[in-house]
């Protein structure tokens, strides 16, 4: 099984002798920035252990929590792995390459177990990005890439975003513009007999039960932990964040100095609003989900309001996000980051 890319997708010289750097410095070790459809990613060699160190160092995240990996194709992924379902096998069919991150039981001695937590599960990817399959083609390894911002975070969805949040810190940026989805892929684990939502993200729950059947949601084991013991805090905003059903929920006397992201039309009562969409479509506001939460919490309001979506499709991904940045709070994903 493969994925829908081949490697004699032809390059303007200047992409191509990016590619060669991008894979010299994976190669010496180094983290670089690298575009997908969902959000950026921060890049290592995923079998190499002094990169998968030296990405988490970079990214500020405790070595307690997993590392997704991007591959190449169906076949790469999975040989990452051992004893994958067939279920697992119908949605890589079905939906790679795209934003869909599957869980699978770890093979043996091919990945550093930083890159797993120690766990003996890992998260695969296959990206639709074609800069990136291409780097992954001609890389003909895995990376290790999570989402390209500093741990808690919002993730970045343009390559201006990368540099401002690492500025020279990483060796290379490949600017692949800005990203088509917009929000971090789906995750569901296969590490129990029934497959488990992990996160709501890029392809929509309806679609994989469609394919697989029925899908478990996933237990918060943070609720049963102490504060002290809790990963830390992911989509975490400056400004306060207050989620409302409707307008009507927001005293007009908040209006003047608070900022609104909208669903729908923006209303003109508010120091700034910005609309995730202005003719409610759900895949416009995925793309614009991050950006606007960017541009709202560095315009100086005292706070920032938000309507929720509609609880289906995607519009259930943009809540999720939405809730975890309005809680402060972390909601427990095994396969953090892309």
């Amino acid at each position: 099984m493969k994925a829908r890319f081949t490697p004699k997708t032809v390059f303007p010289t200047e992409i191509d002798s990016m590619l060669d750097r991008a894979i010299a410095l994976l190669r010496a070790g180094e983290v670089i920035g690298v575009p997908t459809e969902t959000v950026y990613g921060l890049a290592a060699d995923a079998t190499n252990p002094a990169a998968v160190a030296k990405l988490i160092e970079q990214k500020k995240r405790g070595s307690f929590h997993p590392i997704s990996v991007l591959c190449a194709s169906a076949q790469m992924a999975f040989d990452l792995g051992n004893d994958v379902p067939e279920s697992a096998l119908r949605l890589a069919a079905r939906f790679w390459p795209g934003p869909l991150t599957m869980i699978v039981r770890r093979g043996p001695g091919k990945i550093p177990d930083l890159l797993t937590a120690g766990q003996p599960f890992v998260g695969v990817r296959v990206p639709d990005h074609p800069l990136t399959l291409a780097l992954l083609e001609r890389f003909a390894s895995p990376l290790a890439a999570p989402s390209a911002n500093r741990s808690g975070h919002i993730s970045p969805t343009t390559a201006a975003a990368v540099r401002r949040e690492f500025g020279e810190e990483i060796a290379l940026l490949i600017d692949g513009g800005p990203c088509r989805v917009g929000l971090e892929s789906t995750v569901i684990s296969f590490a129990s007999p029934r497959p488990v939502l992990l996160r709501q993200g890029g392809i929509p729950q309806e679609l994989l039960e469609a394919e697989i059947g029925p899908i478990d949601p996933a237990i918060d084991p943070n609720r049963s932990r102490s504060a002290s013991d809790r990963p830390p805090r992911r989509y975490l905003l400056r400004t306060p964040l207050v989620l409302v059903r409707g307008l009507e929920e927001i005293p007009a006397s908040e209006r003047k100095k608070a900022g609104l992201l909208a669903w729908g039309p923006c209303p003109t009562d508010f120091a700034i609003c910005r609309s995730l969409s202005p003719s409610y479509r759900l895949e416009e506001a995925a793309t614009k989900l991050f950006g606007l939460l960017r541009e709202l919490q560095e315009s100086g309001v005292d706070r920032i309001f938000a309507l929720l979506l509609p609880e289906q499709g995607l519009g259930r991904a943009i809540n999720e996000r939405l809730r975890k940045g309005a809680a402060g709070s972390n909601f427990w994903e095994e396969c953090r980051g892309d």
